[in-house]
Order: C-alpha cells, then structure tokens, then sequence
C-alpha cells in the first residue's frame, strides 16, 4: 500500500513538472527541446518508481521531482522580478542620459528624481529633487511639497551617504549618476543589481536533468555490478555528468 501512494504522489509530480515545462515552453523561458527532455526524465522516473525499477527509486523520484517542483517555480519568478528591474533599469538609464546632457534641465532632473523614487533610491531622489527646485524655484511650488515628504522619509530610513558602483565597486557620491573609476551608469547598476541571467533557468532545467540522470545510473550500477566494478562505474558517471553540467553552465 505503501508503494502505491508513493507511486501515485510520483505520478502527480511528474505531471506538475510536464505541466511547468510546456508552460515554460510556450513563454520562450525554455525550449521546446528542454522541455521534452526534462518532461521525459520525469515520465522515467515515475515508471521506474512504478515499476521498482532500483533500490530507494520511490525516495530518490520524490527528491528529485519534489525538489525541483519546488525550486525552478521559485527560480523563475525570481528572473521575472530581474526582468522588471532590467526595464526599470534602461528607464532610469535614459533619464540619467538626458541628466548629462543637460544638467540644468528641469525636467531631466524632475524625471530622474521620480525614477530614482520609484526604485527605491531615495537619497538620490532627494538630491535630484533639490536640485531641480534649485533649478526653477518658482516652478517648484508642488515639488517643494514632495521634497518634504521624501525629507520626512528618509529620515526614518537608513541612509548609506554614498551611491555605490555595482561594476567596480566604488564609492561615489551620492548625487552622481556615472562612475569616476569605470565610467559606467551607477544608477541602472544599481537598480538592476547583481541579477542572474535569464538563461540560467534553461541552465538549471538541463542540470536536474543531468544530475538525476547520473544518481539514477548510479544506484542501478551499485544494484548490477559488485565490488570494485560498481564503485569505477559510479564514479565516471558522477564525473562524466559533473562534466556535463560544468559545461552547460559555462555555456553562454
């Protein structure tokens, strides 16, 4: 009986990775040939398990699937809130291009001040804004306003006194916009941060692909082979699929 509702609970989390893949498929997050491939491992690993294919195939089938079911949902909202601050990021990039053109420019100053606002650099924003109403006092009067609002707030929050440079590492102060040292934007930088790229959940979908192939291998050599045989053949098929997996994961 016991089994059988392991089986079972197999089969329900084959069929969620399916569902995921070919979801993931048709959003272009993964190809369709990763898909077929990860949906086939699952598939496997649940007939294995069905049919007791090798010792402990019921727990190493919900480890795998269970874990990975979990994990790349997890992952790939993760990379949609990258996707975001990659859009969030080439806003605030231009406004801080419009800024170096014309440092003097209201309205530049006034657009980055509200895209810094808006991505949570509020030091920044409070320089911008203070420099804008600087600009054109008289134009300010509602600005003025909003200065005091986001003087209030900054109060209450933790204040860093500096922009870092995320490709450098560089203390810059806090109203510049592009690196002294490297010469890049701060602020895109640091609004995308340290994001992983999109690509690695094609990455991580062929690495559980490897790696549950190799530990199936594996556990099937330890139950055909004896003694030394065994432990040569689980040995070149962790390092065959360690092989694998460095690979694609340098692969750009």
């Amino acid at each position: 009986m016991e089994t059988v509702f392991v089986a079972m609970l197999v089969w329900l989390l084959a069929a969620a990775w399916v569902f995921f893949l070919v979801s993931w498929a048709v959003t272009g997050d993964v190809t369709a040939g990763e898909a077929i491939i990860g949906s086939v491992v699952a598939l496997l690993l649940a007939l294995a398990t069905a049919r007791q294919a090798f010792p402990y195939v019921g727990a190493f089938s919900l480890l795998t699937l269970g874990g990975g079911a979990i994990g790349l949902p997890v992952l790939r909202a993760y990379l949609n809130r990258a996707a975001h601050a990659q859009m969030d990021a080439e806003l605030i990039e231009r406004a801080c291009l419009a800024y170096e053109f014309d440092p003097k420019n209201y309205g530049s100053l006034i657009h980055l001040a509200e895209v810094c606002y808006k991505n949570g650099l509020l030091e920044q924003a409070v320089y911008h804004l203070e420099k804008a109403i600087q600009t054109a006092p008289v134009m300010a009067s509602n600005e003025k306003r909003r200065l005091a609002m986001w003087q209030d707030e900054l109060k209450h929050s933790h204040k860093l006194g500096y922009t870092p440079c995320m490709h450098c590492g560089a203390r810059q102060a806090v109203g510049a916009v592009r690196c002294d040292r490297c010469g890049k934007l701060v602020l895109p930088l640091l609004v995308q941060g340290r994001w992983i790229p999109r690509q690695l959940l094609q990455k991580a979908v062929m690495a559980w692909v490897i790696a549950v192939g190799a530990i199936g291998l594996s556990l099937f050599w330890s139950e055909q082979l004896m003694g030394l045989s065994a432990l040569l053949a689980i040995l070149l098929t962790l390092a065959a699929a360690l092989g694998l997996i460095f690979w694609v994961v340098r692969k750009s």
